[in-house]
């Protein structure tokens, strides 16, 4: 053991951020606002254009946000 579980937080194709979020879904900010903290760590998967949580255990189609940032080649 000892790997550290792949999360959806992690990937490149999740973006928590409000502004993006709200673009995304067309009248959220009517019924309340993705800057609020009632959604957590909720996210979009910009790959499956899904909602998920951060903390969601990544799918087979996760790419390393980290490892994009900071250069390193990815897989393919």
């Amino acid at each position: 053991m000892g790997a550290t579980q792949r999360c959806c937080g992690a990937c490149r194709y999740f973006t928590g951020a409000p502004a993006a979020l709200e673009r995304a879904v067309p009248g959220l900010n009517i019924l309340s606002s993705a800057y609020g903290s009632v959604r957590g760590d909720t996210g979009l998967c910009e790959r499956h254009d899904s909602f998920v949580t951060g903390s969601t255990a990544a799918c087979p189609a996760f790419a390393d946000r980290a490892r994009r940032e900071s250069g390193a080649p990815q897989d393919p």
